[in-house]
């Protein structure tokens, strides 16, 4: 529907730097992106503040902690404590409800439930709280305990390579390099700006109508429209009812993503706290009179990414006399086409709908990245979902 390619990627430029206004990061854990990443020789680059020479996290009270040796290393054994379970309720984390029972249980209990139950230090319970509202970009409680521990254990049940899957190797050229070299080997027709308005399996065919009126006669249909706006095409047969229901409840991940400006060499930083308006800040990139800052924001807190006075005012919680000079970021929560950022379920959600997510309904498949196993809701998701109905398309037709 769009007018250009990427979904939620989406690489530009922020006053001459190249940045990514949604998806960014990937890791060898991420079997689908880093075979194409492997197949099309993208090289990956490092971003500075995920291997930060400076770490603070601002507690409730406004207190600022350094995070050295020490503090890492309790807030390490607090995250796997929080994660004790994991290894054995997923042990294939690519087959969520293989250890149904258990899998169902967690799914009953939000993220910052679990964590209220645990006996744990201040930094410990603040770092941990702060580390799932940056997974769910939202705040911890609109995630369930069950998506942590799919988190934890994509990543091999450990803490460091966990962090170094979600936030620290990008594309040298962008996500828009690797999606113009697939795209061009696969030789696809694109039709952009076409806006689809419904969907009829009638049998022997599928009938795509977009609402210009154009109708598009298919053997197949694989759809990638994202949860929350994927009722707002009408589908014949219908679907699911809790695709529905999930679809206008929304996922949890609305809050936002920015780049800034800031004048001088704040260093190679990482700060966190769930209690401020800007929980996660971290250097991108360091130019010679300037530093790159990319940080992430909760819904409903009061930080205006249109206003750079309001987003100064957040970075001097983590760096006092900090002076951004220009913000910018991509409301993926307004465009009709996502009405959301990355995708995460809340809690009771796996048990009430995920037998219904991405059921093939005759020659109409279902491959969004919010779906399916895996890493979803990332780069990685989404290209193994579309593999996935790829394959399924290919032994219909034969």
């Amino acid at each position: 529907a769009r007018n250009r390619l990427g979904g939620r990627t989406f690489s530009t430029e922020f006053e001459g730097d190249p940045i990514e206004l949604g998806g960014t990061w990937v890791h060898n854990t991420q079997p689908f992106v880093w075979a194409e990443v492997q197949r099309y020789g993208v090289p990956v680059m490092e971003t500075p503040g995920a291997v930060a020479e400076d770490m603070r996290l601002v507690l409730p009270e406004g207190r600022v902690v350094q995070l050295g040796a020490a503090e890492l290393e309790e807030v390490a054994i607090g995250w796997q404590t929080y994660c004790m379970a994991g290894r054995a309720m997923l042990p294939r984390p690519y087959d969520l409800t293989h250890n149904r029972a258990a899998v169902l249980q967690a799914d009953q209990v939000s993220a910052l439930d679990h964590l209220q139950t645990l006996e744990l230090s201040p930094l410990q319970t603040v770092f941990i709280e702060t580390l799932i509202s940056v997974f769910v970009n939202n705040h911890a409680r609109e995630m369930s305990y069950l998506e942590v521990l799919r988190f934890q254990m994509l990543a091999g049940d450990y803490f460091p390579t966990l962090m170094d899957a979600t936030t620290r190797f990008k594309l040298e050229g962008g996500t828009g390099r690797l999606l113009r070299a697939i795209a061009g080997d696969g030789g696809v027709e694109s039709r952009l700006s076409s806006v689809v308005k419904s969907i009829e399996d009638a049998g022997d065919k599928v009938v795509v109508t977009t609402v210009r009126g154009e109708v598009i006669n298919c053997d197949a249909v694989i759809s990638t429209v994202p949860m929350n706006t994927i009722a707002n095409i009408a589908f014949q047969p219908p679907l699911p009812r809790g695709v529905i229901e999930t679809a206008t409840a929304r996922h949890p991940g609305a809050g936002t993503k920015m780049y800034l400006r800031a004048r001088g060499d704040l260093g190679d930083f990482a700060a966190f706290s769930a209690h401020l308006p800007m929980n996660y800040a971290m250097t991108y990139k360091r130019g010679e009179d300037y530093t790159l800052v990319v940080a992430f924001a909760n819904p409903d807190e009061g930080l205006d990414p249109y206003d750079e006075l309001s987003v100064q005012r957040a970075l001097r919680h983590y760096i006092p006399g900090a002076e951004v000079s220009s913000v910018m970021h991509y409301d993926w929560n307004s465009d009709p086409y996502s009405l959301g950022t990355w995708a995460t379920y809340r809690t009771g959600w796996v048990s009430r709908y995920y037998d219904q997510f991405q059921a093939e309904q005759g020659r109409v498949f279902f491959a969004s990245g919010d779906h399916g196993e895996g890493w979803r809701g990332t780069i990685d998701g989404a290209i193994g979902a579309g593999a996935i109905a790829a394959r399924k398309v290919s032994g219909l037709l034969g």
